[in-house]
Parts: C-alpha cells; structure tokens; sequence
C-alpha cells in the first residue's frame, strides 16, 4: 500500500513541487491550501504524515496543530516546513506537537529524506 501525504501549504508552485518530489519516491500526494481545509481533509482520510506550512491564509499552522493535537494518537506525525523557524518558532512548533521542522528553502534531497524518516 502506498504511502500518503497531505501537504497543507498556500503557495501553489512550491506545493507543486513538492508533490512531484514525493510522487518519484512513489509516496501520494494530497493537498490542501489553509489548515481549514486539511482538518476537513483528515476527517474523511488517513494520512501516513502531515507537511504543514505555518504562515497560511484561514488557519494558520499554529492553529491546525492546536486542533490536530485534541485528535490525539490519531493523528498522523507532522513535519513542519517553513520559511518562519527561528528557534523560538520551532521550539514553539514541536511543543504544537510537530515531529520535525524544516526550513523553506530547503534542499530537495533533505526533504526527501526528512519525509521518509517519518514514514517508515
């Protein structure tokens, strides 16, 4: 069975990229453009990780792990990407509850390489 990802990020080429990064690794890609609609996203499917943009329109990143973490051990692992990581943000971050955070821009091969430790 495949692996799945549901990549929450509002900037269309960077999402698009991505999405092709993770389809050559064989993993499928959904994607959503606010934590608004990734909530509804994860009610109706499961998701092996979660790529989450902090600075989004709607609901931001913040605001997505606050409601994601009231799901519990349910939710999938999150891998945080953004351009925002000073310290104090990815501290801020991994106390929300993300697994890792990485910083836009980031090098396509630690990407990939980020997104296969969190899934297996």
């Amino acid at each position: 069975m495949a692996r799945r990802v549901l990549l929450v990020e509002d900037d269309l080429l960077l999402s698009e990229l991505l999405e092709m990064l993770l389809m050559l690794e064989g993993v499928e890609v959904v994607h959503t453009a606010n934590g608004a609609e990734a909530l509804q996203r994860l009610e109706r499917d499961r998701f092996d990780l979660i790529v989450l943009d902090l600075m989004m329109p709607v609901l931001d990143g913040f605001g997505f792990l606050e409601r994601l973490g009231s799901q519990g051990a349910t939710a999938p692992p999150v891998l945080v990407f953004s351009a925002s990581t000073s310290p104090a943000v990815a501290e801020r971050a991994r106390q929300a509850g993300a697994a890792a955070v990485a910083r836009k821009p980031i090098d396509e091969a630690e990407f990939v390489a980020l997104v296969r430790s969190l899934i297996g």
